[in-house]
């Protein structure tokens, strides 16, 4: 039997891996432009960096929706083949072709357990992170190189003459805030000095301005004004969430009674658990339909796997939604009870004929 076992295993295998390169690459070059706009002042590896991080995000579905179509497609090929006719001629179960189906699934569900509660955390905690160090996108970001200095998303514009240092001379400067008062947005400024940023927040100081409307110095001709990082560091900042944190550490913070909302991060633990359990459950559910689907076609045969593919989505949404309405954190097992309604009675079916 190990050598039946095994013939499906490679099979399996190889077109599973095929799948999920192909569509790994398919959410990889989707997210390219996403990727570039979240890199904005950082440098090519860093939009590559966080490109790849919202790809692996995803990991836990392509997993999922390769290894089933690649279950589908390799026992809908045997069952038009004859193979499987002729394995129920020989006296051996239908058990047996689905026993590799079920080891390959098994394996899955192990490395994606490890994945959804280890690896995915640190992927989407990071990929929010790429420019961890919020003072280095700053200074990125100013383009000190060039004779034109932009603060992203603050609207400070300084054109300059001359740089000497963290000094430039001879400038112009653009103010979307109005100091003190200043009639015109645009000042000359003889220098501008920009040193280091210190206690959370990038100093720019002003030296020898003129309001060119009037020619009135502003502030006896000087002026400091400071900007917080987390205005360089862009608008895509945010707290920290559940999806963040590894799942022993989100249990340790319940079980510590330290979680604000309990029952959301139970409810993140159990939808972890039954994305890693999916390619188990539907091993077996990919093979009947294989089988269904003998006489059909493998058009078809890919067209009824949508449906527990919708079935396990459908779930998640409404599970998503019972947990708002009654607080619940079980509603995160719905989407695997959707499927036993539809998978118990489909396999019971097929493998007793």
């Amino acid at each position: 039997m190990w050598k039946l076992h095994r013939y499906y295993l490679r099979e399996l295998l190889i077109s599973a891996g095929i799948t999920f390169l192909v569509l790994f690459a398919v959410v990889l070059v989707s997210l390219v432009y996403r990727g570039i706009q979240k890199a904005r002042g950082g440098e090519l590896i860093d939009a590559a960096m966080i490109t790849l991080l919202f790809a692996l995000d995803s990991l836990q579905h392509l997993l999922t929706i390769s290894f089933l179509i690649a279950v589908v497609m390799t026992f809908t090929r045997a069952a038009q083949d004859r193979e499987l006719v002729a394995i129920r001629a020989a006296g051996i179960s239908p058990r047996t072709p689905m026993t590799a189906a079920l080891l390959a699934g098994i394996l899955l569900s192990v490395l994606g357990s490890f994945a959804l509660h280890y690896v995915i955390p640190w992927v989407h905690y990071r990929k929010y992170r790429v420019i961890a160090d919020v003072v280095q996108k700053a200074f990125t970001s100013l383009q000190l190189g060039s004779d034109r200095i932009k603060v992203l998303d603050t609207g400070y514009l300084l054109t300059f003459r001359e740089h000497r240092g963290e000094e430039y001379f001879g400038c112009t400067v653009y103010c979307p805030r109005p100091l003190e008062d200043q009639t015109s947005p645009i000042l000359l400024v003889d220098r501008v000095a920009i040193p280091k940023p210190r206690d959370g927040a990038l100093s720019i100081e002003l030296y020898g301005i003129t309001d060119p409307t009037g020619e009135v110095p502003t502030n006896g001709g000087g002026f400091s004004f400071r900007i917080p990082l987390n205005e360089l560091a862009g608008r895509d900042r945010r707290d920290d969430r559940d999806d963040d944190l590894r799942s022993d550490q989100l249990l340790a913070e319940v079980l510590r009674g330290m979680h604000r909302r309990p029952h959301e991060a139970v409810y993140t633990l159990f939808r972890r658990c039954c994305f890693a359990l999916m390619p188990a459950v539907l091993a077996p559910i990919g093979y009947c339909l294989a089988e269904l689907a003998r006489d059909r076609g493998r058009v078809v045969a890919l067209m009824l796997a949508l449906v527990p593919l919708v079935l396990f989505y459908l779930g998640e949404v409404l599970g998503a939604r019972l947990l708002l309405s009654s607080g619940s954190p079980w509603s995160a097992w719905l989407p695997l009870g959707l499927l036993a309604v539809f998978g118990v009675p489909l396999c019971w079916r097929q493998l007793r004929r």
